[in-house]
């Protein structure tokens, strides 16, 4: 799975689709990344502004890597985020 990431919403879209993917349900998400279910669901609903170590921890319960790649276009709108 390969998705640019630009805000909260599209970052928990990405955790939904790959805990669907592998079959997990929220709550193993948690237990494995030794963290509150309920963060996990708000993660997912884009309604959190997570620490940077939580979103680590959750993309490596869910045995997935954080890339950093160039944007496509040229053009930034701070507003965006």
């Amino acid at each position: 799975m390969t998705k640019a990431v630009r805000n909260n919403k599209e970052l928990g879209e990405a955790i939904r689709a790959a805990r669907v993917g592998r079959k997990m349900r929220q709550v193993d998400v948690a237990r494995k990344a030794s963290l509150r279910q309920a963060l996990i669901s708000e993660m997912e609903n884009g309604a959190t502004s997570a620490r940077v170590d939580t979103v680590f921890k959750v993309l490596a319960a869910l045995e997935l890597d954080l890339a950093i790649i160039a944007r496509r276009s040229a053009g930034f709108e701070p507003t965006d985020y």
